[in-house]
């Protein structure tokens, strides 16, 4: 641990992935600092996932960068379910000594800054009342800086549709569901096919007696969570990700996709594949202009147990929905797989929160709000359209930590302003169809590099590739995941970060050779001067501060 002479205290709210990184980054920098966390354990909303529960995101990419279990070739890429990314996460926490940090059962009830400005008044409750009081919660706690990590997922979203109060069924959030036997043997209409809907879709045709499924605007661009047996996030990877994006839809990237297709293997399912491909192509969908739904469960559905697809919701009658295309569907009970919105964590008590709360988009970094600076941060508003979000969460956390420890500046208000106006106008165009509803949506590689260009941790891939072949070429074709941005910069970690990076798996030969055919045109010929990282040098750019 670094010794500080201006150590500060901080408190972090929540102890889900994003706020046990801020925890580790923080107690590495040598600060004071309290976890408050409302659950009896660590995990946030993963305690409440299903035991059918599956990223969709292999432990490649969803590992923080410091910390690499289960990760090696030995055990190769997987996809975790619910639980075992659970265990890498109390297994993180045990490794950097963070559980005696955290205060469960622990409810932060009030929050208001100093009259001077220069911190915090927090006051935590005891959530439930068995066992005894953490000694903390009652009186009031002053912190220098607080870290809000309770995430985007904190308050389930239930549409309102004409025709509800006559509705005889029962309308439900996915997340008020005990279990997938609740809709066996039930007419079941499912709402939402983002990837939470697509996966409980499949669960709930195999039990169900009929299943429709009704979208508004339809699944995103569908990926498969395996290709050849092995997790398809392979494919997300520096190279592929730095095409411009006005090309990603166009007919030579679509190329691509007939080239994985002509490598398909035995554990692929050659009929859901071809029919996740006519849906993306028959809706003009790129990977890089719709957040990603990635897994085919709900094509599964429909394929192998007869769920039907529905168009919005009009109304509801007595025992069925009405569609917009004027089809009906009777059934006894609606699952919403409908999101999530943020919650201010005790913003009642603050009036700046409670009149303003946060929009991701206006956030310097998606973490600081220009108004208020470093002192309070969000932690963890970020859902790459491709890609995972522990990554983002664990880089805001970094930069979190040096700002904490004035290793690095702030930039001022309007250079903020300006970068927050920058990166939102990016995303509104980037993802037409979804940016300004899903307000935490982003670009992965763009999310990413751009804070570790501010830290000055960004991979210094031309000098990679000339000094170390090795490394330079799995930096551009493998997996992008945090090891990436431990190797230069503060808190790196170089030979580790090296090792792990040279063990990685990539996508194979002829796809990844068109990709870099592609990317190599592209550089040539100047049709990637419209991607932002040319704002700071490019792809082969190294580990710049600029904005």
């Amino acid at each position: 641990m670094t010794a500080l002479k201006n150590k500060k205290r901080v408190a972090v709210i929540g102890a889900g992935p994003s706020g046990l990184v801020t925890l580790k980054e923080l107690v590495e920098a040598g600060h004071e600092v309290e976890c408050f966390e409302t659950r009896q354990s660590i995990g946030g909303l993963f305690n409440d996932g299903s035991e059918e529960l599956q990223l969709t995101t292999s432990n490649i990419t969803t590992a923080f960068g410091s910390f690499y279990r289960d990760c090696d070739r030995e055990r190769g890429p997987v996809i975790w379910s619910g639980s075992e990314y659970l265990d890498y996460l109390k297994d993180f926490a045990e490794n950097f000594d963070l559980l005696r940090r955290i205060h469960f059962a622990t409810r932060v009830v009030s929050l208001e800054q100093d009259s001077d400005g220069s911190g915090w008044i927090l006051q935590a409750d005891p959530v439930g009342q068995d066992g005894d009081s953490p000694a903390i919660c009652g009186e009031e706690q002053h912190f220098d800086h607080i870290a809000i990590c309770s995430g985007a997922n904190a308050s389930p979203v239930v549409p309102k549709w004409k025709g509800t109060m006559e509705f005889e069924g029962r309308i439900v959030h996915s997340t008020e569901l005990s279990g997938i036997d609740e809709l066996a043997g039930k007419r079941v209409l499912l709402v939402g096919l983002g990837e939470t809907g697509s996966d409980v879709s499949l669960s709930a045709a195999k039990v169900a007696q009929a299943l429709a499924l009704s979208t508004r605007s339809g699944p995103g661009y569908i990926i498969p969570r395996l290709y050849r047996g092995r997790p398809s996030d392979l494919d997300t990877n520096r190279c592929y990700h730095s095409l411009a994006r006005r090309f990603g839809g166009s007919r030579i990237v679509r190329l691509k996709t007939g080239i994985e297709n002509a490598l398909l293997g035995e554990h692929d399912d050659r009929a859901v594949l071809r029919k996740a491909n006519q849906i993306n192509r028959d809706r003009g969908l790129s990977p890089f202009h719709r957040f990603g739904t990635k897994n085919t469960s709900f094509i599964e559905a429909m394929h192998y147990h007869g769920a039907s697809y529905k168009p919005d919701i009009d109304r509801f009658d007595r025992d069925r929905a009405v569609f917009v295309d004027g089809s009906e569907f009777q059934c006894d009970i609606v699952v919403c797989c409908t999101g999530y919105r943020i919650l201010v964590p005790c913003s009642s008590s603050w009036k700046p929160l409670s009149e303003a709360p946060p929009k991701p988009r206006g956030l310097f970094k998606r973490m600081i709000d220009p108004r208020f600076g470093a002192s309070l941060v969000w932690i963890g508003l970020v859902r790459p359209g491709i890609g995972a979000v522990p990554p983002c969460a664990e880089m805001q956390a970094r930069y979190f930590a040096q700002l904490v420890s004035g290793s690095i500046p702030l930039p001022s208000v309007d250079e903020m302003n300006r970068d927050v106006a920058y990166h939102a106008r990016l995303d509104l165009e980037q993802f037409p169809d979804d940016a300004s509803r899903l307000l935490t949506l982003t670009d992965y590689l763009r999310f990413l590099d751009s804070l570790a260009g501010v830290m000055g941790c960004r991979p210094q891939l031309r000098r990679t590739l000339l000094r170390d072949p090795l490394t330079g070429l799995k930096l551009l074709l493998a997996p992008l995941n945090g090891a990436q941005y431990r190797l230069v910069g503060p808190k790196a970690e170089p030979e580790r970060a090296r090792a792990f990076l040279r063990s990685l798996p990539t996508m194979p030969w002829p796809v990844l050779g068109y990709e870099l055919l592609l990317l190599s045109l592209f550089e040539l010929f100047g049709l990637n001067r419209d991607r932002w990282s040319n704002k700071g040098g490019g792809i082969l750019a190294g580990s710049t501060r600029k904005l």
